[in-house]
């Protein structure tokens, strides 16, 4: 009886029994995802700071994996990741797939065709093309033609120097880059609004209901509302 007590001690606190209690996640998109994720240790972004902190009050251990946004969709799939932030209508008929559940909603984003306001400049191109980001899922694409880049900095820079004629980006994301590289934008059409939520593996789904509680505690708090304002007033249109 004593050992077979010992052994349940032991099969409890083995590894594999902590990694089902612990995540693993990418949170930083391609890298420019700016204000959501940012390598600045004292201005990380909305991401950077909330999903830490979510995991914190949920008292689940968290590691941070960076990959880029095709690698973390395959690695989400084959279970090397557990979570990233979604929303779902970049996905068609707003289903993430079956292998995953989603979070409570953490806070509205927004995404837009862009062009430059002096539309002469690419007038000239093919208006059938539009500028995407590499591995981003977008609900519609097979109504136009992708012309891939590697993240929204390389989005904006392409619009800049006319190799397309539009982009689909975050309306943040837009400014901060168009602000760095002095483009004029014009936002010319919305193409998604909706919650980003925490896209979680079904192989970790018993930790959705602590995720839950966590973010209904930090909106209670005002937590959510705080970091987005926060980066909304920095990073937000004029």
């Amino acid at each position: 009886m004593i050992r077979a007590f010992l052994l349940l001690l032991m099969l409890l606190s083995s590894p594999l029994t902590a990694d089902q209690n612990s995540l693993r996640y990418n949170s930083s998109g391609s890298s420019n995802w700016i204000p959501y994720y940012m390598q600045d240790k004292a201005t990380p972004g909305i991401l950077g700071e909330l999903i830490p902190l979510i995991l914190k009050q949920a008292n689940i251990p968290g590691v941070e994996i960076k990959m880029p946004p095709k690698r973390t969709n395959q690695a989400l799939i084959d279970g090397e990741l557990d979570f990233d932030a979604v929303c779902a209508e970049w996905f068609p008929n707003q289903y993430v797939g079956p292998e995953f559940v989603l979070s409570k909603p953490l806070f509205t984003v927004k995404e837009y065709f862009v062009g430059l306001t002096d539309s002469s400049k690419t007038a000239h191109l093919d208006h059938f093309n539009i500028g995407t980001v590499l591995g981003y899922y977008y609900y519609d694409d097979n109504t136009f033609n992708r012309v891939d880049f590697r993240s929204e900095r390389e989005l904006v820079l392409a619009l800049k120097k006319a190799r397309v004629s539009r982009i689909l980006i975050g309306d943040l994301t837009a400014s901060y880059w168009a602000k760095k590289y002095d483009v004029d934008l014009q936002f010319q059409k919305l193409h998604t609004q909706g919650l980003l939520r925490i896209r979680l593996n079904k192989q970790k789904q018993h930790l959705l209901p602590r995720l839950n509680a966590a973010i209904d505690a930090l909106y209670e708090q005002g937590v959510i509302s705080k970091i987005v304002d926060k980066y909304t007033r920095l990073y937000g249109k004029d």
